[in-house]
């Protein structure tokens, strides 16, 4: 699954939090939280956790609220 990167930055400011503190609140490593913030490939499940540590949906997040 890939974030479409401009919406998953988007929600990333809305939400007041950082990568670094988005990894932290998850345990998540930072290269994780990067890699989704910038459209890499993610598993459904870290997909799933940052939508909802976002305060948003998972469809929100994807290109088109598709999954690819």
């Amino acid at each position: 699954m890939n974030f479409d990167i401009k919406e998953a930055k988007c929600a990333l400011i809305r939400s007041g939090k950082t990568q670094v503190q988005l990894s932290e609140e998850l345990f998540l490593s930072r290269p994780c939280v990067s890699k989704a913030m910038n459209g890499g490939s993610i598993t459904h499940n870290t997909a799933m956790r940052i939508a909802k540590a976002l305060g948003v949906s998972v469809e929100s997040l994807i290109k088109d609220g598709k999954e690819r």
